[in-house]
């Protein structure tokens, strides 16, 4: 119900919604009225078989499915060359949880970069190797979003970071999102969960009844953080803003005024 409120009440929470609706294109609806055609001719109710983004393959459950197994499964086979970066970090991540779109789409991005076609895929993928950082957003009108960042640590360990956040304006049922840590040892060339550190987030999270956004750095080292509590009379969410400083290993939580 949490996340149900959320989706009603995103656009008031944040202009990302608003960016992404001038998307819509009349191509995508030409997309979704050659199917719906289809579907009648099959006899099929195309509303209960297809979401209204037409071709892609769009479900809720699938950050859920993620969250019940990911603190058991270490993933191994990192590095390519005896290196390891950003892009091999997501890759082994979203390698793993590929039956959620927006990383499978950074694996079809991360195989094939010069093939890639955004508006087949509909989805953005953005690498930047040398600030650490890669993300994968949906062309569409729903959030169904990874990004992904690491951090050196001191003990020459790395700390890598994935925030999946996925939801739709008509189905408030798809809403949820995910924020994952791992360690990466480069003398086993493994990244191990570090649930400590998303439990850390998610209950310093637990009284926003309208969810949280995360946002992953592209410059620099820390992380913003904002809780949203819906405000029933204004029909809008109350944003609270937090840092979460890097100190060398993990992070220290900060609230701002903004």
């Amino acid at each position: 119900m949490v996340l149900a409120a959320f989706l009603i009440m995103l656009t008031a929470c944040g202009d990302k919604q608003a960016n992404k609706t001038q998307n819509t294109d009349s191509q995508k609806n030409a997309i979704i009225e050659e199917k719906t055609e289809a579907k009648a001719a099959e006899g099929v109710d195309a509303e209960e078989d297809m979401t209204e983004e037409g071709d892609v393959s769009l479900s809720p459950g699938q950050i859920a499915a993620i969250r019940r197994v990911w603190e058991s499964k270490p993933l191994t086979g990192v590095a390519a060359d005896g290196m390891a970066d950003i892009e091999r970090f997501a890759y082994a991540f979203c390698k793993e949880y590929s039956d959620y779109e927006a990383n499978k789409a950074i694996c079809d991005y991360l195989e094939s970069p010069t093939k890639y076609n955004e508006e087949n895929t509909r989805f953005r993928v953005e690498s930047q190797k040398k600030s650490g950082y890669i993300s994968c957003m949906a062309e569409l009108q729903v959030s169904w979003d990874t990004e992904g960042c690491y951090w050196k640590r001191n003990n020459g360990h790395s700390l890598v970071a994935f925030w999946m956040e996925q939801g739709h304006e008509n189905n408030p049922e798809y809403a949820d999102q995910m924020l994952v840590f791992y360690d990466y040892d480069p003398a086993t060339d493994t990244m191990t969960p570090e649930p400590a550190l998303s439990k850390m987030v998610n209950d310093a999270m637990t009284h926003y009844d309208g969810g949280y956004t995360v946002r992953l750095p592209k410059q620099g080292k820390d992380i913003d953080l904002t809780g949203h509590k819906i405000n029933y009379e204004e029909d809008n969410c109350d944003n609270t803003y937090y840092i979460l400083r890097w100190n060398g290993n993990d992070f220290n939580l900060e609230r701002t005024e903004e």
